[in-house]
């Protein structure tokens, strides 16, 4: 029982990688790059709870509401997802 729900997981994953490519190219140019950027930040968050998130420093944070906007979905996102892959690997 166990193997189908890591094999579930897994896949599930696989699939919402593919889903979030495809939908980040339909975003502008700033919310992608924002996205990538909250991305590795929320992973790092972690990973590591001595990180510090970067974003506060950031310019184009600050002054583009498309950036910021994907800076905090990936962020939320890539956190979530980091969390879950280490319980995970906790677990078995």
């Amino acid at each position: 029982m166990s193997k189908i729900l890591t094999l579930s997981i897994i896949l599930i994953f696989i699939t919402g990688c593919v889903s979030t490519q495809k939908w980040l190219k339909t975003k502008p140019e700033n919310f992608q790059l924002g996205y990538k950027n909250g991305c590795q930040n929320g992973e790092n968050m972690a990973m590591n709870s001595y990180v510090e998130k970067s974003n506060e420093k950031d310019e184009l944070y600050k002054n583009s509401v498309s950036y910021r906007e994907g800076w905090d979905n990936g962020y939320e996102t890539c956190y979530s997802d980091k969390e879950v892959d280490i319980m995970m690997k906790r677990r078995f």
